[in-house]
Order: C-alpha cells, then sequence, then structure tokens
C-alpha cells in the first residue's frame, strides 16, 4: 500500500461520477443522493475549466457587484456586471459586455493576500462559464449556455437539495425522482459541456475516461426516464 495518496480536482470529479454509478447499480438507489453528487461534480467541472493555472480566477472574496473589465488582444476593454436571473432568487449570470474606457492601475496598492483560503460559490462559477471574459483563454475555446429555466431548476438544486443535504435537519422530506434525475442529467451534462465542450480543459494522466463515464450515466438516465439522450 502507498504512503499517500495523490488527489486533484479531475481525480475528485472522476470519484463523483464514480459514486453516481454505485449508487445506481443499488436494486433501489437515491437519486437524491444521485443528484447531491452530480452538483458537486458540475462544481469541480466549472472550477477545474476556471481555474487558470494559478487558480487566481477561483479563489479570494468576489467584489459585492461582480463587475469585471477585461480586454481580448488588440479589442478595446469591455465591463461586465452581475445581473438577475428571471424567477432565480439567487442564481445570476453576468451582463452582455459594453465597450468602456481603459481600467485605471493603481501601481502603489498591495496585492490581495490569502486568496487561496476561499474558493467561489457555486453560483459564481456558474455564472463565470457563461461569460467570454472567463471562458475564452484559447483560440477554440467557448462559452458554455445555461438557460433561465435551467438556471432555476440548477437554483433548486443547490438551495433544495445541496444545501438539505449538507445541513440536514431530522425531518420528513419529499422530493420528485424524476425532476432528481432531470437535474442529474443536467449538471452531468453541462459538466461534460464545461470540461470538454468549451476546448478548455484537456484531461490526461489517466482522466481520459471521464467524458465516456459522463456519457454512460446520461444514457442510462435517459433510458430510466424513457427519453432521448442528447
Amino acid at each position: 500500500m502507498p504512503e499517500y495518496e495523490s488527489i486533484d480536482n479531475l481525480s475528485l470529479v472522476e470519484n463523483g461520477l464514480l459514486h453516481i454509478e454505485f449508487e445506481m447499480n443499488h436494486s433501489e438507489p437515491s437519486m437524491f443522493r444521485a443528484a447531491r453528487e452530480s452538483h458537486l461534480v458540475l462544481y469541480r467541472s466549472m472550477i477545474e475549466a476556471l481555474k487558470g493555472s494559478a487558480n487566481l480566477a477561483v479563489t479570494g472574496r468576489p467584489s459585492k457587484n461582480r463587475m469585471h473589465q477585461y480586454k481580448f488582444g488588440n479589442e478595446p476593454f469591455k465591463k461586465i456586471h452581475k445581473v438577475p436571473v428571471p424567477d432565480c432568487n439567487e442564481a445570476w449570470r453576468f451582463s452582455e459586455p459594453v465597450v468602456c474606457k481603459a481600467p485605471e492601475i493603481n501601481y502603489t496598492k498591495w496585492p490581495e493576500s490569502n486568496r487561496d483560503d476561499y474558493l467561489i460559490s457555486f453560483y459564481d462559477a456558474l455564472a463565470m462559464i457563461q461569460s467570454e471574459c472567463f471562458m475564452h483563454r484559447y483560440v477554440m475555446s467557448k462559452v458554455v449556455t445555461v438557460t433561465d429555466d435551467e438556471m432555476k431548476r440548477l437554483e433548486w438544486l443547490h438551495e433544495d437539495i445541496r444545501n438539505e443535504y449538507e445541513h440536514f435537519v431530522p425531518k420528513g422530506y419529499l422530493t420528485p425522482i424524476r425532476t432528481l434525475i432531470e437535474l442529474t442529467i443536467l449538471s452531468l451534462r453541462l459538466s461534460r459541456e464545461v470540461l470538454f465542450d468549451s476546448k478548455i480543459v484537456f484531461p490526461s494522466d489517466g482522466h481520459e475516461n471521464i467524458a465516456d463515464t459522463i456519457n454512460g450515466i446520461i444514457k442510462r438516465l435517459t433510458n430510466t426516464l424513457g427519453t432521448t439522450a442528447t
């Protein structure tokens, strides 16, 4: 037995997928747990796509209005900020970018310290994967599209499934199994898109089968619902 176990973000994504498969192989699987694991897989997948080489985009406490100014190459500076999503209480996304003046840089200000002690929230990551500001890292990379309805459903998953599971107060709790399956499929589809279709992450070192595992789980779940996998 080795003395240490190597842990990285993609290993944790893969581990979450194994938990979902393990649950689905039960004679009476808990789709509550599968949905909870799919939420975590999506969260880690978004962090993997956003982290860059030094975790600067995914650590530190963000500004209240989430305003960012950025530019690509010779293009003018653009500005984005936090905007609400219709019918959502907590989920949000960034506004469409608008051209702005170049920001003034204060070279006398000390850099922010202790960034690594705080990971951005699920909602921040969900907004960031939909913005070119964070996702256009390479020429061929692209953003992930999440509809308003999907944002509302993911908010329900985060608030009523993930948070309910993490801070469970003993009580009777019922939730629709079909909805849990649909949200597991949605979370895994977005995980696949953010990890692979975005052209940002290039898994290696034994993680190449993540996409196949995601596709296999989605196929099994869509067959359970009697719908067509996409």
